[in-house]
């Protein structure tokens, strides 16, 4: 079970790290860097020149940085399918008794070899916005599925089997909410990134200055969302920290995480409004927001396995 667990850790953190690469080829607008797929330019290896691109093909599509982001993000990709396939089979092999890890960890490696398909209709659709931010909600899913096996590993280890623990009354409440109300504002975050992108394509002569004022109420929502879920992360984190009884340090740190992360989202959405949407804080905005609802969801299963207070005073 050791190995398994730390296999499991390790597999979400290299997770979060394609989400945060996902998110760089979006800001940066690499998508189309390799503009076939699963090959770049006919290679396996991207070019590193204009002379070993495929002949006939218009140099001007070619650009250096763009592509090589976009073959790391798909390295990125085959590495965590290939730590989700043996967490899978060692969940077959070992592990078949117990249920919550082996369905968990099955269905991620099912939708991760959905992922890798979908990737390449992304490029094939040109980017298409709904098909981009399915490619990040299916990305959310699988690492979801991820956190839940971690933690239930880590459950499964835990030596201090006796011990009373409990989640404060109504937790469970704020902890949907908070939830459903994180991954609703990333979707409208990438429906926003999307309207940009038109109107940056579509109105050139547009400075930058005035993209932002010219998306419509999807950005009033936005941060209106935004706004409520971070103080939403706040409250449920200072609840966990005082009324819950004999936390796990995990469930401490992931509090603690939720109220430090709510802080940091709020510092770049300021720093984003004045200084027109820098590509380097929309990058981090986005992966925050991802391992926010992560930890989100470490407080759920805390209270679905240990219940609630039954009153406070």
């Amino acid at each position: 079970m050791r190995g398994f667990r730390k296999l499991a850790l390790i597999t979400t953190g290299v997770t979060y790290f394609l989400i945060f690469i996902g998110g760089l080829v979006r800001v940066a607008g690499a998508g189309m860097g390799c503009p076939d797929w699963p090959k770049c330019f006919g290679r396996w290896i991207p070019p590193t020149s204009i002379d070993q691109l495929p002949h006939g093909l218009d140099p001007t599509t070619f650009n250096f940085t763009l592509a090589w982001i976009e073959y790391f993000n798909r390295l990125a990709g085959v590495l965590t399918g290939l730590l989700i396939l043996s967490m899978a089979i060692y969940s077959i092999v070992k592990l078949r008794e117990h249920k919550k890890l082996l369905w968990p960890t099955n269905a991620a490696l099912v939708l991760v070899a959905f992922q890798g398909w979908q990737g390449g209709q992304v490029v094939a659709l040109n980017l298409k916005p709904i098909v981009v931010s399915m490619h990040l909600v299916l990305a959310l899913i699988i690492v979801s599925l991820l956190i839940y096996v971690s933690y239930y590993a880590t459950q499964l280890m835990d030596e201090n089997v006796g011990v009373k623990r409990a989640m404060p009354a109504k937790a469970k409440m704020w902890i949907v909410l908070t939830y459903g109300l994180g991954i609703l504002t990333i979707l409208l975050g990438t429906q926003l990134r999307s309207a940009l992108e038109v109107i940056r394509d579509n109105f050139t002569a547009m400075s930058e200055s005035n993209w932002l004022a010219s998306v419509g109420m999807i950005k009033h929502i936005h941060m209106t969302l935004g706004l409520i879920t971070a103080g939403l992360g706040a409250h449920l984190g200072a609840k966990v920290m005082k009324r819950a009884v004999n936390p796990t340090s995990l469930v401490l740190k992931s509090a603690i995480g939720l109220m430090g992360l709510m802080t940091l989202q709020i510092v770049i959405g300021v720093v984003m409004l004045v200084w027109n949407m820098p590509a380097l804080m929309q990058l981090f905005h986005l992966w925050i927001a991802s391992i926010f609802v992560g930890l989100v969801l470490i407080l759920y299963l805390a209270d679905t396995n240990w219940g609630e207070v039954s009153n406070e005073s």
